[in-house]
């Protein structure tokens, strides 16, 4: 490891050479701090001369708090808002320099996504083998962009201070503070024994957000497996990437010539059927025999009427959204997000048709169903944009007509794996 600086028994060492690696709200302090601070954004305001856009006002308190923790001696003080993207920008950053041991987690919990418990189930449990925090509230807590050396390096880097709901500047300046105490002048603070360890025994780590998922809010519990494959398909292509750059001049030169050789072998059994020492012989024909009646058995008319049900969830569904497309719904946040689950779990119900082993006719006709849904949601918004919530439009209280519109497909049997 490349030594930076020494401080008695405290070994410092440089971060990557484009630490931070990811962008977003936050500031950077002095490199060789051991802490980080995350304060949770929740319910971001939109600019006063811009409301119908996605452009965010940082709230004043919580902008206060992100300076002051670096102006206290934080190496790295942000935001952060999403239980899935948020949680892997930080974990890019924080692995970039292997000086961070510490992340003081504060501010109130983010509504809709619960980020903080999200990253302190990560923190304590881990994650499972469809890369899913274990043991979380949060609805979507997904990490898929990142690399799994990344996760582990964080899980083994960081140690979490909880303070989850503290929005007092001196409690959290206190934080910061107790995590540069030399290890002879370890300090006790809210349960935690704190004190510079120094920098972590490994090279710095440095990667970025693959966007192989670029809305994790999207993705459906039966999608992970297919999401998984992906990921992993991405990961033998960066490999073979790899290995192809490191590919000596001599083992391209070998390569090259069992390709050509191949081709040879080819070409040679081409040139024998051009001379007659090879015939080719036609196939016979296959006599196709007259179609035969089909004939409904009862396990066809049980998946005949499990379509049928789903369609008729889906007339309710889309009279729903044609209801609230011209309200402020239609220019909000959650609408066009609940339109694009509908969108995808109408492409789910027709692989599922395609696998089914009922009629041809019957299957088409359904098909023509499923089809006139998807032309309808071509009329519908699938753009997101603000939350009305937060902009003070929307004033039905907690709920939320757009999901409450695609939950009437959970009152439906989940489609057949």
């Amino acid at each position: 490891m490349n030594e930076e600086k020494s401080k008695g028994k405290v070994l410092k060492v440089k971060s990557s050479t484009d630490y931070p690696t990811e962008r977003g709200y936050y500031l950077r302090g002095n490199d060789f701090s051991p802490v980080a601070v995350a304060v949770l954004l929740n319910a971001p305001m939109p600019l006063e001369d811009q409301p119908d856009t996605k452009d965010i006002k940082i709230p004043t308190d919580i902008e206060n708090l992100v300076r002051l923790s670096v102006e206290v001696g934080a190496a790295l003080a942000g935001t952060i808002q999403t239980e899935n993207i948020g949680i892997e920008k930080l974990i890019c950053n924080v692995v970039g320099n292997p000086n961070i041991r510490y992340l003081v987690l504060c501010g109130e919990e983010v509504e809709g996504h619960r980020t903080g418990d999200a990253l302190r189930a990560f923190l304590n449990n881990g994650i499972d083998d469809r890369r899913t925090i274990f043991g979380t509230k949060a609805p979507n807590p997904y990490l898929f962009n990142i690399p799994m050396e990344a996760i582990e390096r964080f899980s083994k880097q960081v140690t979490l201070i909880d303070l989850l709901g503290e929005m007092n500047k001196e409690v959290i300046s206190k934080a910061v503070w107790s995590c540069y105490q030399e290890p002879e002048k370890q300090v006790e603070f809210k349960g935690y024994t704190l004190y510079d360890p120094g920098a972590y025994p490994e090279p710095a780590i440095s990667c970025r957000l693959t966007w192989i998922v670029k809305h994790p809010e999207e993705i459906e519990k039966w999608e992970l497996d297919e999401v998984m494959e992906k990921i992993k398909t991405s990961a033998k292509i960066e490999e073979k990437k790899v290995v192809e750059k490191a590919m000596t001049k001599d083992e391209k030169f070998v390569k090259i010539g069992k390709h050509l050789a191949k081709i040879s072998e080819e070409l040679s059994e081409i040139a024998k059927i051009f001379i007659g020492e090879e015939v080719v012989v036609e196939a016979p024909r296959a006599e196709v025999a007259p179609p035969k009646k089909e004939e409904i058995s009862k396990e066809e008319e049980m998946e005949i009427l499990y379509f049928e049900n789903q369609l008729r969830g889906y007339n309710c569904v889309f009279a729903g959204f044609n209801a609230l497309k011209s309200g402020v719904c239609g220019v909000g946040l959650n609408m066009p997000l609940a339109v694009n689950k509908a969108i995808k779990t109408l492409g789910k119900l027709k692989k599922d048709l395609n696998k089914s082993s009922m009629p041809a006719e019957k299957k088409k006709e359904i098909d023509s169903r499923i089809n006139n849904f998807l032309k309808q949601s071509e009329e519908l918004p699938t753009d997101p944009g603000p939350c009305q919530k937060t902009a003070d439009n929307c004033k039905i209280g907690a709920g939320c007509f757009a999901n409450g519109v695609l939950d009437i497909l959970n009152l439906i049997t989940e489609p057949r794996r």
